[in-house]
């Protein structure tokens, strides 16, 4: 395994590597590389991560804890916890479940990103501000990945256990795996050997370049704020599986089972907090990626068996080839020589067939979500133009100086219908059922909407 590791980071450049492996018996720790290129210090188990995304795996694990200990439905209305949340003025809103916000199902728009400080109100800003954005869709109707939608589920644990979310994930992760090394807030994570993260693009001939930066503001952290050990993390994903409902035993909760279809070829559904993918041979894992300001992190979970794997990294360009690791090495566990399929199934709107567009619909024109804008230019096959906010150009890219992404354009051939890939991306085309007006791009994560505005 540590000769994989090795071709690993020769392939791919990053500075180092930890992966944690646990074979449903007990868990093992392989690292190599360095956690920091200035010092040369070794990644060891002991090396903590940014988890990125693979956060809200814990998120939506306390908050369901948290619900069960307080007798509450995971089909309740937010609003009915949380009533300084019906101040929205979107009254749809009032109708989003605990359910919708784990499962990327509320409506609730991707990336509200803004620094509101770190007082013990910080949070109740920013899920206020968030539940005053319009939502993009009804809730319970659309998959779309939303950031957002976690910082409202941390905020309802908060009101849930009356502390602040940081101060209670630590606990509830101490009390089913002991002592941990996993937090929100950097002033601990700091204090034990940890990873500095690199953003840059080896393989085009640049050096990687340090990140002076921690993933977001912290009343953001349940969206994507949590470090640690990858050990750790394995450890606490044994109690996770059951409490999610992802297959592993007959006594877990059925409804917490409940999975939304999804748009695309990269996931095959997504459950409470964590995505679906089938692999070759039949076999299904439930996983997250996550990325941060020069680091990556994934999580894989067969199915209906123990095996479990977690990867991490110190290197922001290696964000794409972090899962297909864990799979590789979660296959191997189970004995399968295939790897996890490429191939995209025919049908990317199996769960979305009401809201398909007509054969010769026009889908040029501006779609729009709070934290990007495409430009769509359709003919034989597709012409596509994207520009990021400066918030994720500091965030994903580590600038100092933000000014927001020059323009990323990139070509896409339709594969089926109006679906379309590229090497790197894949788009799909939807309307809503309710106003033939409403017409969505989807790039297999988020939903964006084309917009009339002409000063966009």
């Amino acid at each position: 395994m540590l000769d994989l590791l090795r071709h690993w980071l020769e392939r791919t450049g990053a500075p180092g590597v930890s992966i944690a492996i646990d074979d449903g018996h007990e868990i093992n720790c392989i690292c190599t590389g360095v956690a920091d290129r200035r010092t040369d210090a070794p990644v060891r188990s002991e090396t903590a991560f940014q988890f990125g995304s693979v956060s809200k795996t814990i998120t939506a694990f306390v908050l369901v804890e948290s619900l069960i200990e307080k007798g509450i439905s995971l089909d309740t209305p937010a609003v009915e916890v949380a009533p300084d949340l019906r101040a929205s003025n979107e009254r749809a809103f009032h109708d989003i479940t605990f359910r919708h916000l784990l499962s990327h199902a509320s409506g609730v728009d991707s990336q509200w990103w803004v620094d509101v400080g770190q007082g013990n109100d910080a949070r109740a800003c920013a899920a206020r501000a968030i539940a005053a954005t319009p939502l993009i869709a009804r809730p319970g109707e659309l998959f779309s990945y939303s950031n957002s939608g976690y910082v409202l589920a941390g905020y309802l644990t908060e009101v849930l256990s009356g502390r602040r979310w940081e101060e209670y994930v630590e606990t509830k992760i101490a009390a089913h795996i002991g002592e941990h090394s996993i937090s929100a807030l950097p002033e601990r994570i700091l204090l034990r050997p940890s990873a500095a993260g690199y953003v840059g693009r080896p393989d085009q001939g640049g050096a990687p370049v340090p990140v002076a930066r921690w993933y977001a503001p912290l009343a953001l952290s349940p969206g994507g704020g949590l470090a640690g050990t990858p050990g750790d993390l394995a450890k606490l994903m044994r109690g996770l599986r059951e409490q999610l409902g992802l297959g592993l035993s007959p006594d877990a909760d059925p409804a917490a089972g409940v999975v939304v279809p999804t748009i695309g070829w990269r996931y095959d559904g997504w459950g409470l907090g964590m995505a679906r993918y089938r692999v070759r041979g039949g076999g299904v894992c439930w996983g997250h990626d996550g990325t941060t300001a020069g680091q990556a992190c994934a999580v894989r979970l067969l199915e209906g068996r123990g095996e479990t794997v977690v990867v991490a990294t110190n290197a922001a360009w290696a964000a794409a080839e972090v899962g297909r690791l864990a799979e590789d090495i979660i296959l191997k566990l189970v004995g399968a020589t295939d790897p996890v399929s490429a191939e995209p199934p025919r049908n990317s709107l199996a769960g979305y067939g009401s809201w398909r567009l007509s054969a010769d619909e026009d889908v040029s024109g501006c779609y729009t979500r709070l934290n990007s804008t495409t430009l769509v230019r359709a003919d034989a096959g597709l012409l596509v133009e994207e520009v990021y906010s400066p918030q994720d150009e500091a965030n994903w890219f580590g600038k100092k100086d933000p000014r927001g992404t020059d323009r990323i354009t990139t070509r896409l051939e339709r594969v089926e219908g109006h679906s379309y890939s590229s090497s790197s991306k894949e788009f799909h085309f939807l309307r809503h059922t309710d106003d033939p007006g409403r017409i969505y791009v989807h790039d297999g994560m988020r939903a964006s909407v084309r917009t009339h505005r002409p000063w966009i």
